[in-house]
C-alpha cells in the first residue's frame, strides 16, 4: 500500500495554491488527474489518512470487494486489463489507485496525514483560507471537496457503547492485530460490509451474534476469476472498451428495477426470494431475512455466501433490536444477554457530516452547516449558493443505486475543470450557484424522488430523519453526464 514514506508530507515549499482538494480517494485523485492533463500544476491535495484510496484504503476488513464490476469501476482513460476477478478485491483496488497517482503524477502534489479543521472564502480577494490542524495555512483560488460520503465511520447510538471492556472496533478500522480465533464477537449491522466480513468471521471464531435491525434485499453475486486469455483480450483497447460498454449499459438497466411496480422491479425482488429459498432451508430463519419494504428502497447487497454463514451452528441471527452494552457484552430488550469478547461495529459512514463535521464559512459569514441545516442540497450535487469557488465530487443527491461511481465522478471533474478554466478565461475572481437556480434544481429532483421507490418506507443512508432523499440521484447516469457536460453559467454570478 502505498504510505507516507513514498510522499514527502513535510514538502512545504508553498502554502498558496490555484485548487485545494480535499481527500486522496477515488475522486481526489481523478480531480489531480484533470488539474495535470489541462496543465494545471498549482494544486495540493490534503489528505487526513496515512495512504492514499479513500474508503480503499481504510476499508481492508476480511472479504472487502468492490460491489461493482471490476472494469466499469475503473477510469474510463485508464483502464486495467489485469483485474483478478469480475468484482475486485480491495487490495487490487488500492493498487490500481497508487499505480494512477503515479502515472499522472499526483502523488509530488499530496500531503498525507494533514487535516482540514476549516475553510473560509475572502470575497475582496477571491480567496480560500483553509485552516490545517497541525496549524499551518493555505490559500487558494478553488477548494474542491472530495472527502465522499464513504469517509466518516458511523458508531451505533446504543446507550453503553462506550463502557464495553471488550475489543471493539468500526469495519472501517479494522484491527489486523486481533485473533478471533474461538472467541465469542458480535457484528451490529447487515448492510454491505457487514455481507463480506461475517462468512469469513463464521469460519474463526466459537460463536458469532449477528445483530440486525433490518434485513436488506440480496441477489447473487455473479462473478469468476479472469482466465489469462481474458486478460490477454482485455489488452486489446477495442475489445475493453467493447466490454466495458456492455457493463456499462448492463448496469444501466438495472436502474429500471429501481422503478415502482415495473416488470424489472419484479424480476429484482423474483431473483432476491429464489436466492433467499435457495440459500435458506429454514423458513423461520427466511420469513427473518426476508424485507418488508420494496425491492430498490434501501440498496440492493449481492452475496454469495452471506445466507450459507447464517445457517451455520456457531451463527446466530439476532433481530431483536438491543437495549444496551454494558461492560461484557449485549442486552436486548427482551433482557437477553450475549457476552462477548468483541464487537464490530458494521454500521456504515456518516454521509451528512462529511463536510459540517469543519467549519466551512462563506458570503457573508454564512456556515456551511447552517445553511445546510442538517439536510445537504447543492446544484447538480456540485456547488452550493453562497459558496463562491467551492466544488464537491458525490456531493448530495449523486449517489448511485445501480452503476459505478466513478462514472459521477468523471462528469463532476469534468464540470468543476470547466467551470475554473471559464473563470480564468473571463478573468474574474469568482463564480457562486445562484441561489434560484439551485432551489429550482432542487425542487425538480425532490418532486421526483417523492415519487420513487426510495420515498417508501424504509431507513436507509438515502434519507435523512424528515424523510427527504439526500443520497441518491433519481435517474440514469447518461442523464446525469448529460446534464453535466457543459456548465449552464447563465445559473450562476461570476464576479
Amino acid at each position: 500500500m502505498q504510505s507516507s514514506a513514498n510522499i514527502d508530507n513535510d514538502r512545504q515549499a508553498s502554502s498558496s495554491y490555484h485548487v485545494v482538494i480535499l481527500g486522496a480517494g477515488v475522486s481526489g485523485l481523478c480531480m489531480g488527474s484533470a488539474l495535470r492533463r489541462a496543465g494545471i500544476t498549482s494544486f495540493v491535495i490534503v489528505e487526513k489518512s496515512a495512504g492514499i484510496g479513500g474508503t480503499w484504503w481504510d476499508s481492508t476488513y476480511p472479504g472487502a470487494e468492490c460491489d461493482v464490476r471490476s472494469h466499469l469501476y475503473s477510469y474510463s482513460f485508464n483502464l486495467n486489463p489485469d483485474w483478478s476477478q469480475a468484482y475486485a478485491p480491495q487490495r487490487e483496488i488500492h493498487q490500481y489507485l497508487a499505480r494512477f497517482a503515479a502515472k499522472f503524477d499526483v502523488l509530488s502534489h499530496i500531503r498525507l496525514n494533514t487535516t482540514l479543521t476549516a475553510a473560509r472564502f475572502d470575497a475582496q480577494r477571491g480567496l480560500w483560507l483553509l485552516q490545517l490542524e497541525n496549524g499551518h495555512q493555505l490559500t487558494a483560488n478553488f477548494f474542491v471537496c472530495s472527502a465522499g460520503p464513504l469517509s466518516e465511520p458511523r458508531h451505533p447510538a446504543i446507550p453503553g457503547l462506550d463502557k464495553y471492556k471488550g475489543r471493539l472496533f468500526h469495519s472501517a478500522r479494522w484491527d489486523h492485530d486481533y485473533c478471533f480465533e474461538g472467541k465469542r464477537v458480535a457484528v451490529i449491522g447487515t448492510a454491505a460490509s457487514a455481507l463480506q466480513i461475517i462468512p469469513r468471521l463464521a469460519l474463526m471464531v466459537a460463536k458469532l451474534y449477528v445483530c440486525q435491525r433490518s434485513p436488506n434485499w440480496i441477489i447473487p453475486r455473479l462473478s469468476h476469476k479472469y482466465a489469462p486469455w481474458e486478460k490477454a483480450l482485455f489488452r486489446i483497447g477495442p475489445i475493453a472498451r467493447a466490454h466495458r460498454s456492455f457493463l456499462y449499459w448492463f448496469h444501466e438497466l438495472n436502474r429500471l428495477s429501481f422503478n415502482s411496480g415495473s416488470l424489472m422491479a419484479r424480476v429484482g425482488r423474483a431473483l432476491a426470494e429464489i436466492h433467499l429459498r435457495r440459500q435458506v432451508p429454514h423458513k423461520k430463519l427466511r420469513d427473518a431475512l426476508r424485507p418488508g419494504y420494496p425491492f430498490g428502497c434501501k440498496r440492493v447487497l449481492l452475496s454469495n455466501d452471506y445466507y450459507p454463514a447464517l445457517t451455520r451452528s456457531n451463527v446466530e441471527l439476532i433481530t431483536t433490536p438491543i437495549d444496551h452494552i454494558d461492560q461484557t457484552g449485549i442486552v436486548t430488550i427482551d433482557e437477553g444477554r450475549r457476552d462477548v469478547d468483541a464487537i464490530v461495529c458494521a454500521t456504515g459512514f456518516d454521509v451528512r457530516h462529511v463536510l459540517t463535521s469543519m467549519r466551512i464559512e462563506g458570503l457573508d459569514g454564512c456556515l456551511l452547516e447552517q445553511a445546510w441545516a442538517g439536510e445537504p442540497e447543492a446544484y447538480r450535487g456540485v456547488t452550493v449558493a453562497g459558496f463562491p469557488n467551492f466544488f464537491m465530487l458525490l456531493g448530495p443527491n449523486t449517489g448511485q443505486g445501480h452503476t459505478s461511481a466513478i462514472l459521477f465522478i468523471e462528469a463532476q471533474v469534468n464540470y468543476t475543470l470547466r467551470c475554473i478554466q471559464e473563470l480564468g478565461t473571463q478573468g474574474k475572481r469568482y463564480l457562486v450557484v445562484k441561489p434560484a437556480a439551485m432551489d429550482r434544481y432542487n425542487q425538480e429532483l425532490q418532486k421526483i424522488l417523492r415519487k420513487s421507490v426510495w420515498a417508501a418506507d424504509c431507513r436507509s443512508w438515502y434519507k435523512t430523519e424528515s424523510g427527504k432523499i439526500i443520497g441518491i440521484y433519481p435517474g440514469f447516469s447518461f442523464q446525469y453526464m448529460r446534464e453535466l457536460e457543459r456548465p449552464r453559467f447563465d445559473d450562476y454570478f461570476i464576479c
